[in-house]
């Protein structure tokens, strides 16, 4: 009996080794997707921003990153004694607003210095509605807990999105004219906004997306949406709110993920580190120095079989 489709994601004309830099952007799926990449302990760096939802948010922020741009102090909110941004996550804070200026101009700068040299860009699309602050007339990323009269809930349009990154691709490759940027949608289902209207925002995103793989060069999709809507296809892969996909599920798009991006070599390395990370994390019953010893014969035999795979492995 067959209880999901088993969706074979087609190969891509490259692969992702070891040796190549991923930066990831956007809501949780980067997340989940950044924390397995440094699991199997490839080059990446997750925008030090924090979580994104929205297009616009994810955009503006890449553009700041790119210009390397101080905050605006029009921009910067105070709630319960600490100082949050607009334009960013509420895990960006600092006690004073000088403080937080400077923590968001030194996470630019660093996101800038690893884009330059990255190989791959990863951008995950939340959700197409994003609030709006009536007298800043900006998006943002984050409401802060403000009044809700402040803000209006607005639906991007797919040629709003188009027409955002188009710009934001072409200030990307002049300094990194080589990296491939794969944008990917979150599976996530934001039942709040109703059903209906997570629909019609999971589909523009879906839309703006193929019509940018269509018309730029180096921009490609990965279907992590698809395979947990249409592949897994069961609440069974969700947690108890029925909006966000569970432990097998990420698990699941990670192996999808693994088969289409990875090699045979990047994979059998992907095992290794694992038993590697496994018994570095192994807890000695005894403390004794017989299985101390036979604990690190089996780290350094692990280690020399890395070698022997990939003699360059970073360990």
């Amino acid at each position: 009996m067959r209880f999901h489709l088993d969706f074979i994601v087609p190969k891509p004309d490259f692969s992702i080794s070891h040796h190549q830099r991923s930066f990831l952007i956007g809501s949780c799926f980067s997340s989940n997707i950044a924390f397995k990449l440094k699991e199997h302990k490839f080059p990446t760096l997750e925008y030090p921003g924090g979580i994104l939802f929205n297009p616009i948010s994810i955009a503006n922020s890449l553009f700041n990153c790119l210009a390397e741009s101080e905050a605006d102090p029009k921009f910067i909110v105070q709630r319960d004694q600490s100082n949050f941004s607009f334009l960013h996550h509420s895990s960006v804070q600092a006690s004073s607003q000088k403080e937080l200026i400077e923590l968001i101009l030194t996470q630019n700068k660093k996101a800038k210095e690893f884009l330059k040299a990255a190989d791959f860009l990863f951008i995950t699309f939340g959700s197409a509605y994003y609030y709006q602050h009536l007298q800043l007339k900006t998006a943002v990323a984050n409401c802060h807990k403000q009044d809700a009269t402040l803000f209006e809930k607005r639906l991007l349009s797919v040629n709003e999105i188009v027409a955002s990154y188009k710009l934001l691709l072409s200030q990307l490759k002049q300094i990194n004219p080589l990296i491939k940027v794969i944008f990917t949608v979150s599976p996530v289902k934001y039942i709040k906004d109703g059903l209906i209207e997570n629909n019609r925002s999971k589909s523009t995103l879906v839309l703006a997306i193929h019509e940018l793989v269509a018309s730029q060069q180096n921009v490609y999709y990965f279907p992590a949406f698809e395979l947990v809507n249409d592949d897994l296809r069961d609440y069974r892969f969700y947690k108890e709110d029925l909006a966000h996909p569970n432990q097998q599920a990420i698990d699941y798009v990670w192996r999808k993920f693994s088969d289409s991006y990875f090699s045979f070599q990047t994979l059998e390395l992907n095992s290794k580190v694992l038993k590697l990370k496994q018994a570095f994390n192994h807890r000695l019953l005894h403390n004794n120095s017989a299985e101390a010893s036979k604990l690190n014969e089996f780290i350094e035999k692990q280690k020399q079989e890395l070698k022997k795979i990939d003699p360059d492995f970073p360990l």
